[in-house]
């Protein structure tokens, strides 16, 4: 019986964590802000490391394909969006915008712990994607 209710609690853990709040993108050059958005998931750059502009590092959305976009802000922007809960440490069908090179792509967000985010970027299939691991940062 003890088994159970164990196991009970460690299954209502898991479907309590949420990547909802503030994280460290793995360049630890951007955080971002994940929360909802109707009844998807979206993310918001909150914060840049060199927010006056290196290469590295734009403070402006220099390298959109579209002209009309280049001198928006980086910090404020959203380039996390669509994401649905499927499962219960899982999001899937989002999209991703880079801002450093101007493209888009698929994203889907895993849990790995309460603060630890696994986010695949991908253009085709996840399995062909790159696996980012970003760091819950205190609000």
């Amino acid at each position: 019986m003890l088994l159970g209710v164990t196991l009970g609690q460690v299954s209502l853990y898991a479907q309590n964590l949420t990547p909802e709040g503030l994280w460290l993108h793995s360049n630890e050059r951007i955080q971002v802000r994940i929360g909802p958005c109707e009844e998807y998931l979206c993310g918001k750059i909150i914060w840049l490391k060199n927010p006056d502009g290196e290469k590295s590092s734009p403070i402006a959305d220099s390298e959109n394909p579209d002209l009309d976009q280049r001198g928006r802000p980086v910090i404020g922007m959203t380039v996390l969006w669509g994401l649905a809960r499927n499962g219960a440490d899982l999001w899937t069908e989002g999209t991703i915008y880079n801002p450093d090179d101007g493209k888009t792509y698929s994203a889907r967000l895993t849990m790995a712990g309460a603060d630890t985010l696994s986010v695949k970027v991908y253009k085709f299939l996840p399995l062909f994607g790159e696996t980012q691991v970003w760091t819950r940062v205190e609000d």
